[in-house]
């Protein structure tokens, strides 16, 4: 990383940080402070007032930027879903006829349940209304929305009894969602109620699978769902930076770029 000129104040020494984690996601430490000419405990002192002040998330070593806020379920599904849509076909593309599939709540899984063919018989297992809903004309697909308390802003069924359930079936493959992903401090949410759900998924699944918009990599929101290593398979968009593909494929997660 190269700079021009090292801002001096305080104030546009914050700012030059704020700009490289918009561009990079990331930033450490040791880096900010040889590129500013400062010693790391400035650089540590000035992450941790810009955490303080909800503009960023220290992790160790660096800073790692917010999850994207997350409007209303309905004002999600009316974002821009072509990224969503060829996540969506990738994700269909591995199901086969047969398989009981667990799919979490989430306008992504929504997608994909609309665009499971219609040749597969395939069982799927949701906490998603919409993503049942969007099954109605589905020939094959036999569907079974679990019970439970409805969060209405993440369209999601959540609580003790949607998570006995979820625990009661030995699913093939689960399609779970996550609000963030990064290497350290692994999958997290903004929806405290939808951790557990979310749990429940990974643990009852043979083989796991997140489906990431790229909005949602390489930042932190506050409730962890699970280490990164614990996902099975991530999907991804294609521009997604090579370097951190690498450096996920490295530690051990399959990571299928679309």
């Amino acid at each position: 990383m190269h700079t021009a000129a090292r801002p001096e104040l305080v104030d546009d020494r914050h700012q030059w940080l704020l700009e490289q984690l918009a561009a990079q996601r990331r930033i450490t430490t040791n880096t900010a402070a040889d590129d500013l000419g400062v010693s790391v405990d400035t650089i540590r002192r000035d992450l941790r007032l810009l955490h303080d002040r909800g503009l960023l998330r220290r992790v160790h070593g660096g800073a790692v930027q917010l999850s994207p806020l997350s409007p209303s379920f309905t004002g999600r599904s009316s974002d821009d879903s072509s990224e969503r849509t060829k996540l969506a076909d990738a994700v269909v593309h591995r199901f086969q006829s047969g398989q009981v599939i667990g799919l979490d709540a989430g306008t992504t899984t929504t997608e994909i349940a609309a665009r499971i063919p219609r040749t597969l018989d395939v069982t799927i297992i949701t906490n998603n209304p919409a993503a049942a809903t969007a099954l109605v004309d589905h020939p094959s697909a036999h569907v079974v929305l679990i019970g439970g308390n409805v969060d209405l802003r993440w369209m999601a069924t959540t609580g003790p009894t949607a998570v006995d359930a979820i625990r009661s079936y030995h699913l093939d493959l689960a399609i779970v969602g996550a609000c963030s992903f990064d290497l350290a401090a692994g999958a997290t949410t903004r929806s405290q109620h939808e951790v557990a759900t979310k749990q429940a998924f990974l643990t009852a699944a043979a083989e796991t699978l997140m489906a990431l918009e790229t909005s949602k990599l390489n930042t932190i929101a506050p409730f962890h769902i699970a280490d990164a290593t614990d996902v099975g398979i991530i999907v991804m968009k294609n521009a997604t930076d090579p370097n951190l593909v690498t450096t996920w494929r490295s530690a051990g997660i399959d990571v299928t770029t679309v």
